[in-house]
């Protein structure tokens, strides 16, 4: 049976959203992007955990937000995949915090301004439901935030927003891609390849300069691209601006980040690029804990105070 698909947004703050602890409202935001998770902090014997729990179905799209100043937080949004699970994160609150895994997940810039997104953010609301098929001038924002989470998922508009759902790629014209992945050929690929090889190898040989040494880090089977261990650098280089590339690099980075935090503690990840990306791009990658390194004029720079450079 075809149902209709329902609309949520849950707020990064986790536990307690009348608090303002930005260290702990980091610390959730990591676990979130990095695990692609919606999380509550409210147990299932509280009203807000038992809807958690018991309304929100698998198929349902879920955004990470809040207002802050006013201002849309906004962290990533995804559909609902796991079931109802308790987990414990000791390193940010003693009591457990209940989740559900959101697969496809998408990681979004922190601020988006419209108005009509402003319009559904409470800076107090820890989770409420979207209604897109209600009447109503009041719900017209409703609307225009579940179309744009449907177009960012990639989901066709079906009616009656049914959980029906196709990819869209590139097709042989170029016609435009709106799923979140990306279709290259073997020979993009190795162009790729060539970019970030022959940018690392610069910025190398930059830092060698100056008495600085980069190695590889290999991560099991992973492989991290740079990896300073003086300055505890850890850094991913992409060939592009993209935001395609810049999302992949966030994640690699989380990911290489959690992985070694056991051995060699916490790093300061930054992305290695061919050029300075765009401010929101720069801003929302900062906001997630990484920073920017770039190429200009035969220079390095980055947006971390000479830390990377």
């Amino acid at each position: 049976m075809v149902t209709r698909r329902q609309y949520w947004v849950l707020s990064p703050n986790v536990k307690d959203d009348r608090t303002e602890n930005q260290e702990a409202v980091g610390k959730w935001k990591e676990v979130i992007c990095h695990n692609h998770l919606a999380i509550m902090g409210w147990s299932p014997d509280h009203g807000i955990g038992r809807r958690f729990k018991d309304e929100i179905r698998l198929g349902d799209i879920v955004l990470i937000a809040r207002r802050k100043d006013w201002e849309p937080d906004v962290v990533g949004l995804g559909v609902v995949k796991g079931e109802y699970k308790e987990k414990a994160y000791p390193n940010i609150d003693d009591e457990p915090a209940y989740v559900r895994k959101l697969h496809p997940f998408i990681l979004l810039e922190k601020t988006l301004g419209s108005a009509w997104l402003r319009d559904v953010l409470n800076c107090t609301w820890a989770m409420h439901e979207l209604h897109p098929d209600r009447d109503g001038r009041h719900y017209d924002s409703h609307r225009k935030v579940c179309s744009w989470m449907n177009q960012q998922l990639g989901f066709t508009h079906q009616e009656g927003n049914k959980l029906r759902i196709t990819k869209k790629s590139l097709d042989k014209s170029g016609g435009e891609q709106t799923y979140d992945y990306e279709v290259r050929t073997k020979k993009q690929v190795r162009a790729a390849r060539r970019k970030e090889k022959e940018l690392l190898d610069n910025y190398r040989g930059w830092l060698e300069k100056q008495g600085r040494k980069l190695s590889r880090l290999q991560i099991g089977q992973m492989q991290c691209d740079a990896w300073e261990e003086e300055r505890r650098n850890l850094i991913e280089a992409k060939a592009t601006t993209s935001r395609q590339d810049i999302r992949m690099a966030v994640g690699q980075l989380l990911d290489y980040g959690h992985q070694i935090r056991k051995d060699l503690g916490d790093s300061n990840k930054a992305i290695l690029l061919p050029e300075r990306p765009d401010q929101n791009d720069a801003g929302w990658v900062k906001s997630a804990g990484i920073s920017i390194i770039w190429r200009a004029d035969r220079r390095f720079h980055d947006n971390a105070g000479g830390r990377f450079i």
